[in-house]
């Protein structure tokens, strides 16, 4: 019987059934794994129930066609724990499978929205109408956004930033929480108004390295702007991540030389540090909107 996921691991093969916006299910299934990353496959399958582990479909990749995409199997790689909301099903050996995989589409972090494309592919066929006019008005909002001058709120002080991003704790044995433990405890005891100027500094930092230069420095996924290759917009933001979490002499030396930008280094977690140091103070979620967006693409003149 299906259920939500209890595992403390995740294995190749593993089948997950996921909720989608229209109260639905999908399934997804782990076809690869390295390190703490994995390789996702969204199946065909999309029904009312959850599917049971002999439902053929979930030995099959889903293909999309939805807008710019012509028959593209629904893969990604995704990185760090699956969700707490994603449903168990069972494990479908992959060894009778011939050839590995490829894949050099990545995700980010493994989040809710993994496993959306079978809804997606369905509102193409039969509602594409209503869809292609929400993601039009939401492209529209997104261009009125961007042609907003940004500018930081109140920032904390380089000094204080600095010596809090200093704290982390990276080591080959720590996992992401024991890398921000330290950082976390120092922020958490500052008032409500250091915290949020501390996101504030960190949001403006990431900003500053939004730029075209530095996307097309990141490594085997750099930005080509001739070629139009595949570009992950959160990977670039992960990697501004780690340029930040290496400290001030790295991150001044990056913003003037783009080419010193981490190849492949991403450090999503570092977005985090606010708001969990927001929430041990209050017992509250951080409600925060800083003055300048940190999401890739948002420095328009960087981009330019």
């Amino acid at each position: 019987m299906a259920k939500e996921m209890s595992k403390n691991t995740v294995s190749i093969g593993d089948i997950f059934a996921v909720s989608l916006p229209d109260g639905n299910y999908g399934a997804i299934r782990v076809a690869d794994q390295i390190d703490n990353s994995y390789l996702i496959i969204t199946t065909p399958y999309l029904g009312t129930e959850i599917p049971l582990i002999e439902n053929e479909l979930l030995g099959d990749i889903l293909l999309q066609n939805r807008f710019f995409y012509n028959n593209d199997k629904a893969l990604i790689w995704v990185e760090g724990k699956a969700p707490k909301e994603v449903i168990y099903i069972g494990n479908i050996s992959l060894s009778g499978n011939k050839g590995k995989i490829i894949c050099n589409s990545f995700g980010g972090k493994w989040g809710d929205f993994v496993g959306i494309e079978a809804f997606l592919e369905w509102r193409w066929e039969f509602d594409r109408e209503n869809f292609e006019k929400e993601i039009q008005e939401e492209e529209n909002r997104i261009n009125e956004e961007l042609k907003k001058t940004q500018k930081p709120k109140k920032m904390m002080k380089d000094e204080t930033f600095w010596s809090i991003i200093s704290l982390l704790n990276f080591n080959d044995e720590n996992d992401e929480e024991e890398i921000l433990e330290p950082a976390f405890n120092v922020l958490a005891k500052m008032i409500v108004k250091d915290i949020k100027e501390f996101e504030e500094a960190l949001s403006y930092k990431l900003y500053l390295l939004d730029t075209k230069e530095h996307a097309k420095n990141i490594g085997e996924y750099s930005y080509k702007e001739e070629t139009q290759d595949y570009f992950s917009a959160d990977l670039f933001l992960y990697i501004r991540c780690s340029v930040i979490a290496k400290g001030k002499e790295y991150f001044e030396l990056t913003l003037k030389k783009p080419q010193n930008m981490s190849e492949d280094n991403s450090f999503e977690p570092l977005l985090s540090l606010a708001s969990e140091a927001y929430t041990r103070r209050t017992g509250k979620e951080f409600e925060y909107i800083t003055g300048c967006d940190y999401e890739s693409f948002s420095n328009v003149e960087g981009w330019k």
